[in-house]
């Protein structure tokens, strides 16, 4: 096995600058790409990757890129790449096939050919993986403008599926989502930090995470598992490793529904983060802290209110942004804000000064990371993300 290996770990877009920057922590030489972050390392970084990356959605081992003008040249070349030393004949296997602008356009064939090519390096054809496969081999064959890149998915699910939601109510919020907007807040553990939307908790476990030192992946099963390099000593030195504990705030969620909040108790204690993270049943306008019942000098809203398309389907929202905006700014100078907005219309009339961190994807609709202090706009705010 070749190393330093040529990786990438997808993300996704809007992220790359956050990705880049969770790689450098891990000592790596990130290059942003669209859609991801190229860099190299040897097995136990992809193990690290797999254990501590809070923003990437796959995390790929580059093994060949080549020219490719037909579906025989493909099997042929294919079947020269060492699959000998990657995969194991007894794992199941899947192979996906994408392609655009090239002669070879059939993604069907495509896969077609690769197992059979699979097959042939390594005397047997591996099984057919199954929807409740959990240990399984994928094999990435991208065809871009004739150029073929063939790769290895290093971990069996994708990476913001972290293992602890069961129960994710009615418009989850993906764990890297919440791990992006908890980054572009600034939020750091000696601050305070409320979610008063938090649904089934994501973002608070996100936080409460962090806070423990605690790497994302603890619960999913080690990147590289169904691979021949993967050496169970390697993993297990890095399954040790552990960051540093901070002296945490408090982190709050709260929700009106109270299904959510039994949702989100449940998915903490699966996190391991129970004894970081509060969980409170009550209204926006009832949150203690909102309310003025000894709220902290300092700290960090993030929070994902209702967009008015995957929940509350035909309900005037305005109130509810409008409510929530004097909440915050009531908060105090100490206080800063990020919220996940669709419309950004609807999330004007918070009446706070906001700026765009970040826009992505989510469900299908555009989201937006606005962030800034908890304070009103006002003219002299400049450019306000909020106000168009």
């Amino acid at each position: 096995m070749p190393a330093p290996l040529p990786l990438f770990a997808a993300c996704q877009p809007g992220f790359e600058p956050l990705l880049a920057d969770e790689l450098r922590a891990l000592g790596a030489a990130p290059e942003e790409r669209k859609g991801g972050v190229a860099f190299a390392g040897d097995a136990r970084m992809v193990m690290r990757c797999g254990q501590w990356l809070g923003t990437a959605s796959h995390l790929l081992v580059r093994i060949a890129e080549f020219r490719c003008r037909a579906l025989g040249e493909l099997q042929r070349k294919a079947a020269e790449l060492p699959w000998r030393d990657w995969l194991r004949a007894h794992v199941p296997l899947a192979v996906h096939g994408t392609t655009r602008g090239s002669r070879v356009y059939h993604t069907g064939a495509i896969e077609e050919r690769v197992v059979e090519a699979i097959g042939a390096a390594l005397g047997r054809t591996p099984p057919k993986a199954g929807k409740d496969d959990e240990v399984l081999a994928n094999v990435h064959v991208r065809f871009r403008d004739d150029v073929c890149t063939v790769s290895l998915d290093a971990t069996g699910t994708p990476l913001h599926r972290r293992g602890y939601k069961l129960d994710a109510r009615k418009a989850p919020l993906r764990e890297d989502l919440a791990h992006a907007l908890l980054l572009a807040s600034g939020w750091r553990p000696s601050t305070a930090l409320l979610d008063p939307f938090c649904g089934s908790g994501t973002i608070a476990i996100e936080a409460a995470g962090l806070a423990l030192g605690l790497p994302p992946g603890r619960l999913r099963a080690p990147a590289l598992q169904s691979y021949a390099p993967f050496d169970p000593d390697t993993w297990e030195a890095v399954r040790r490793e552990r960051r540093p504990a901070a002296a945490t705030a408090p982190i709050v969620g709260s929700d009106r529904d109270a299904g959510a909040i039994e949702a989100a108790r449940a998915n903490a204690e699966r996190a391991g983060v129970t004894a970081a993270v509060t969980f409170e049943h009550a209204a926006v306008s009832a949150q203690r802290w909102l309310a003025g019942d000894v709220t902290p000098t300092a700290g960090v809203v993030v929070t994902n209110p209702p967009f008015g398309l995957r929940v509350g389907k035909g309900a005037d929202l305005r109130p509810l942004y409008q409510t929530l905006g004097n909440k915050l700014a009531g908060l105090g100078v100490g206080w800063r804000v990020a919220v996940l907005a669709h419309d950004l219309r609807l999330a004007r009339k918070t009446g706070l000064a906001l700026q765009s961190a970040w826009t992505t994807r989510h469900g299908g609709i555009a989201v937006t990371a606005l962030v800034g202090a908890a304070k009103r706009a006002t003219p002299g705010d400049g450019a306000d993300a909020t106000a168009g």
